[in-house]
């Protein structure tokens, strides 16, 4: 069977240049970068190497970069970072919004149960997007950190966090734009959208897992999360994933050759999913986060059961039994599944919100591939007949 992958937004296939490029840190340049002899200084060198092409894409200093694991450790690292640094100062109180990924969302909420931190969640308008205003009214003299993210992981809805960080800056109030989804799908540079703490994560631009970046401007309060070590300029302590590092420079290196490209390619593809959507379902389906800006990567569309004959709960597995990989945005515990709980702050009735599939495109995914998606959904998703 020739199977469609649709679910770029989760994981991106690793690039064979990048894997080319990463062998021999497996194989052969094994080092330890905190090494002081051979082995360790050739490594090194490829580690501060990627760090000033990091910096040179994020227009930042070299010396505000930091390597991770990827993104959920930057978001805990973002979170709880700052909310130790001020524990007991009297400034305990964060803003987020409802509709954040989980690792920002269980962050705060572990900050809630354990230190009593106080959270102020704002919740999406009725396309996805957050207010700024609603952002900034919220904010106390008790605030010291905003944290959101830049582009919904499940809608592509692409927030104002440029409005929310130039009327926080000067509040000393600290700004964590989480721009995973965003980086490399939409425009975006420490220098000209002014926050102070931004995430990248290898595996979501065909780089390999298990390796990201964390920027923060230079002089913001933040304690370390991770001890050991003095890695990272004593900020982040473990050895270094070298082989990780080196994946993610290749990778950042073909990004920026083909990004215009990349984003011209995801344009078209959307643009042509919702032309066939029209066609096949004038009626019926529900674009989820359908904002006036939204990543071209990515298309959430429910299935109204009025109109459809559909089984919410096999949706995705009859889809995957049929050769095509999306995804919901849904959790399952303990085998029942569960309907995103973005969806429901939207409005959407559960079931509606059950009913839903989340489609991302990638470099590789073609038109021929959404016309044999909707050929498997016309199968699966079937017209109640009208009595």
């Amino acid at each position: 069977m020739e199977r469609i992958y649709f679910d770029n937004a989760a994981t991106t296939p690793v690039a064979p240049e990048v894997v080319e490029a990463m062998l021999p840190y497996i194989q052969y340049q094994f080092g330890n970068a905190s090494s002081v002899h051979h082995f360790g200084k050739g490594v090194k060198v490829i580690l501060e190497d990627t760090r000033d092409l990091v910096a040179d894409f994020l227009k930042c200093k070299p010396k505000e970069v930091f390597f991770t694991s990827g993104g959920t450790e930057s978001d805990n690292f973002a979170i709880k970072g700052p909310t130790f640094h001020f524990l007991n100062s009297g400034k305990n109180h964060i803003i987020t919004t409802s509709i954040e990924h989980s690792a920002l969302n269980e962050s705060v909420k572990y900050l809630n149960e354990r230190f009593g931190t106080e959270i102020t969640y704002i919740k999406p308008e009725r396309d996805g997007s957050i207010d700024p205003q609603k952002i900034l009214a919220a904010v106390t003299p008790k605030t010291h950190l905003i944290s959101m993210m830049h582009a919904n992981n499940e809608l592509g809805v692409v927030n104002d966090i440029k409005t929310i960080a130039d009327n926080t800056d000067r509040n000393e109030i600290i700004f964590h734009a989480d721009t995973v989804q965003s980086i490399g799908k939409t425009a975006f540079n420490t220098k000209d959208f002014n926050v102070n703490i931004a995430c990248m994560s290898g595996h979501k631009i065909y780089g390999p897992k298990g390796i990201g970046v964390m920027y923060i401007k230079d002089g913001t309060p933040i304690d370390k999360l991770i001890h050991g070590g003095k890695q990272e300029r004593n900020m982040r302590g473990g050895t270094e994933n070298i082989a990780g590092v080196v994946g993610l420079k290749r990778a950042l290196e073909i990004l920026i050759d083909r990004m215009d490209e990349d984003l011209r390619h995801y344009k078209q593809l959307k643009g042509y999913f919702k032309a066939k959507l029209q066609e096949y379902y004038p009626e019926g389906i529900i674009i989820n986060g359908d904002s006036a800006h939204t990543l071209d990567n990515i298309i959430n569309i429910s299935f109204d059961q009025n109109y459809f004959d559909v089984d919410s709960e096999t949706l995705l597995i009859n889809l995957d039994l049929k050769g095509t990989a999306c995804s919901s945005g849904s959790a399952c515990t303990s085998g029942s599944p569960q309907p995103s709980r973005i969806l429901m702050e939207l409005g959407l009735d559960y079931q509606t919100a059950l009913c839903s599939v989340r489609v991302s495109f990638g470099r590789d995914n073609t038109t021929e591939e959404v016309d044999k998606f909707f050929d498997i959904v016309r199968g699966i998703a079937k017209k109640r007949s009208i009595n």
